[in-house]
């Protein structure tokens, strides 16, 4: 029979372990007390006994047998239902007590007396009569003075059950404590139980292909709690992902149709019409030239898989992004003012980040190039740079052009997406996807705002170099 899952669950496991480890304490404590006590009681017994027999050597040693009868008779006289006592002489026949002179025993002993012997006993069945078991126990010590032998003894039935007390106690305290385990253990992987049922719930729903579906999360901040929200973050990343490669496949086969189509036709009119090796020739090149439009463009996509991947965070050092954006402006100042741009530098000294400088390289220089493209000259384009409160670097690519209308800043940043205006340019509509991807690598985020006149491309970091990915502009 399948046990419930209340009963395989690690909350209850755990339980019943510790529970265990409880009820080995509870035994070895009350193993302990059992020792001692037993212990305790019986020497209690002993020094009674040895108190008498030290009464009876110095009463036979100052009075005689004569001393020794006299103490022994007034010793019966006086007793309690558990003392016993007995004065025989050398042959065995009873002087003085109230046991028969059949208990004699020289020297310690303990032993429980038979039935005959308590019958014939008056003192031992009142004695019997006492215990719930109708027996006696003597606990006694028996010594030959002169011609007498002598014997004090007591009924250590009262040790005995001292014992059956204890341990009772301790089989009922193991039984309480074993089913309080138990049911504890019950108690407590109910909860547990429930939330990890309903994650699993969840998460069949999540492999369905539902990935907007999120974990449960109680408020309680424990493991389940902090195990769900990284779950949680894992699908929103994971989401975002697919979300971004529908959104490719929908891009490559918009975007990527047409120079293919252009390539074939430009083939087969060159096989159907080329007339002589010229021709041909010049079908061949321009072929060419529309493959390599496209091979680059597969190759700009690869990169930004690979960088959205975190493959490159293994190469994060410290890097000096005011000196890397001074030398972008050395790179780029001639390239503008040849396309009769007017390229300028703001940059704060000592902005230092974490990151890969090559990425943080291309990252700068596509989104200048990305003005110098496709702003009308003559423009002024600013790259500027400073520290943010309460951490952070900011750094702006800003252009006094015509910008972007507002419903449309968000969309450039994704593959393959351009403008109208900016179709008859050169480019795959890759750069701004490819700067976006390494921003969020580098956990920082990106914007695009209104440069009034203009546009202004506003990227933020975190100067602690933190690589959490933060969410790219909405697409």
């Amino acid at each position: 029979m399948r046990l419930p899952d209340q009963f395989r669950s690690t909350s209850f496991r755990l339980g019943t372990f510790y529970a265990g480890l409880f009820l080995l304490s509870v035994m070895a404590i009350l193993g302990t007390i059992y020792l001692a006590a037993t212990a305790e009681v019986a020497g209690i017994v002993r020094l009674s006994v040895v108190e008498d027999m030290d009464t009876f050597r110095e009463a036979f040693q100052t009075g005689g047998g004569d001393g020794l009868h006299a103490l022994v008779e007034d010793r019966v006289k006086g007793a309690s239902d558990e003392h016993f006592y007995l004065l025989t002489d050398g042959s065995g026949a009873e002087i003085a007590g109230n046991v028969p002179p059949g208990v004699w025993r020289s020297g310690w002993s303990e032993w429980k007396v038979d039935g005959a012997t308590v019958a014939a006993s008056p003192a031992l069945a009142d004695a019997a009569a006492k215990n719930s078991d109708r027996e006696v126990r003597l606990f006694a010590l028996g010594e030959t003075l002169g011609p007498f032998h002598v014997l004090a003894a007591r009924n250590s039935h009262v040790l005995d059950e001292t014992q059956e007390i204890i341990l009772a106690g301790l089989l009922w305290g193991s039984l309480v404590t074993s089913l309080l385990a138990l049911g504890g253990g019950y108690v407590v992987s109910i909860g547990p139980t429930r939330r990890v049922d309903a994650i699993a719930a969840a998460m069949r729903i999540v492999s369905d292909g539902r990935f907007d579906k999120r974990l449960p999360v109680s408020g309680r901040r424990d493991e389940l709690d902090r195990l769900s929200s990284d779950i949680n973050g894992m699908l929103s990343r994971i989401e975002v992902l697919m979300s971004s490669l529908k959104q490719v496949s929908t891009d490559i086969a918009h975007d990527l149709r047409t120079p293919l189509a252009r390539m074939r036709q430009r083939l087969e009119g060159a096989q159907r019409d080329a007339a002589n090796p010229i021709d041909l020739r010049e079908a061949i090149d321009s072929a060419v030239v529309e493959t390599d439009l496209i091979i680059e463009t597969f190759n700009a996509l690869l990169r930004i898989a690979q960088i959205e991947a975190g493959a490159r965070k293994a190469k994060f050092r410290r890097i000096d992004l005011s000196q890397l954006l001074s030398e972008i402006h050395d790179v780029f100042e001639t390239v503008a003012e040849e396309s009769g741009h007017r390229l300028e530098l703001a940059v704060s000294p000592g902005q230092v980040i974490e990151g890969d400088r090559d990425l943080l390289q291309q990252l700068f220089a596509n989104l200048v190039e990305n003005a110098i493209t496709h702003v009308p000259a003559p423009a002024a384009i600013r790259l500027a740079a400073h520290a943010a409160e309460p951490s952070g670097v900011v750094v702006e690519v800003s252009d006094d052009g015509p910008g972007v209308p507002a419903e449309e800043r968000e969309r450039i940043f994704r593959r393959l997406y351009r403008l109208d205006r900016s179709r008859t340019t050169p480019g795959n509509g890759l750069g701004l996807a490819l700067a976006a991807a390494i921003v969020e690598l580098h956990g920082g985020t990106i914007e695009a705002r209104d440069g009034d006149p203009g546009l202004t491309i506003r990227v933020a970091f975190p100067t602690s170099g933190g690589t959490g990915r933060s969410p790219r502009p909405a697409g």
